[in-house]
């Protein structure tokens, strides 16, 4: 039988990761790019080159004119920010103006009228809420829509030895620093109304989900999270695309959607071993199956995060991602402790 750590190991799902952090929080996080949606070329998409345009005149016009260490008055008003003021003097200490850039242009809302393919409507999946829905045709490979950074979940370094009193900079590639804590940073575009608290953040509240569940993987420093009421702007509603199986995960092992999938996938059925991981592995099956996008950087850089088509997609038909078994996993993991503190 399979078991559920082979199951996370195998090709398809060796991109998805298991998310921790040192806050007391429960923190559910998508992860961008698995291996098997990986998109085709898009070089053939205007907007991808339209929008690399867009953002390398932006980076130009934070850095135009500066010392490289030294932040621009316009880099400062536009630079996301902590809640807590105790982070962002912490992290003046540390942070380049090239880092305060990169920053801002993954945190930022850009002007891009030209691309609208998408609107959030009632989704199709039972109990999914709201989801994204293409209005027009879609080629693979196309972008559909930006994943916004409307808050960044960012890992701060600590150093394992005294730090120089003058030390301005850090290598989050040096082995000498080890990720010990995450601060959450809001881009300079959301209205401080609609700015939560860290507990609201990563624990929700009795009318919101936590917000770490908009959360998509950018890199190992990064994550980006989209607010689920900024929802008017087609260029930055990536993270209203649902996975369309991701209520196998909370089915009985034995329901009709589980049994279907674990018998697809060779699982012995009749056993008594037959548990959680084949809710877990059910779900990878059917997750997979139905998808026709995903959350990628828009190229190298990483200064983007936007959701690609990684099928033809026809006008009306819903946008379905895999948001992985790692985070049905800790949304699980995170109801049952839930549950338990009650």
């Amino acid at each position: 039988m399979i078991s559920l750590m082979q199951l996370l190991l195998l090709p398809q799902a060796t991109a998805f990761h298991i998310t921790t952090t040192n806050h007391h929080h429960h923190r559910c996080c998508h992860s961008s790019s698995p291996r098997s949606l990986k998109a085709t070329s898009t070089v053939d998409d205007p907007n991808i080159q339209h929008i690399r345009q867009i953002l390398m005149d932006k980076k130009q016009e934070l850095l135009g004119g500066i010392f490289i260490d030294k932040p621009s008055n316009k880099l400062s008003e536009q630079s996301p920010l902590s809640i807590v003021e105790a982070d962002n003097n912490l992290r003046d200490a540390y942070l380049t103006t090239e880092e305060r850039v990169y920053e801002t242009l993954l945190s930022s809302r850009l002007d891009l009228p030209f691309l609208n393919r998408s609107v959030v409507g009632p989704s199709k999946i039972e109990g999914a809420g709201r989801g994204l829905f293409a209005i027009e045709d879609i080629k693979e490979g196309d972008v559909i829509s930006c994943y916004p950074g409307d808050a960044l979940l960012c890992e701060l370094p600590s150093s394992s030895t005294e730090q120089d009193d003058d030390l301005d900079s850090y290598d989050f590639d040096d082995d000498e620093y080890e990720a010990v804590d995450e601060v959450v940073l809001w881009g300079a575009h959301v209205p401080k109304k609609d700015r939560w608290d860290d507990d609201t953040v990563f624990d929700g509240s009795e009318s919101d989900p936590p917000l770490t569940s908009y959360a998509v993987t950018v890199n190992d420093v990064y994550s980006v999270m989209g607010h689920p009421s900024l929802d008017d702007n087609p260029a930055y509603i990536g993270h209203f695309a649902n996975d369309g199986a991701g209520h196998l995960a909370y089915e009985k092992q034995d329901s009709p959607d589980n049994i279907e999938a674990s018998v697809e996938l060779g699982l012995d059925t009749e056993s008594i071993d037959f548990a959680v991981e084949d809710n877990i592995a059910a779900y990878v099956l059917r997750s997979f199956d139905v998808a026709n996008a995903m959350h990628q950087p828009l190229d190298a850089d990483e200064l983007h995060m936007v959701t690609v088509a990684t099928r033809d997609i026809k006008k009306g038909e819903e946008i379905l991602v895999t948001y992985g078994p790692d985070y049905w996993i800790s949304d699980y993991a995170g109801h049952m402790a839930d549950f338990e503190d009650d």
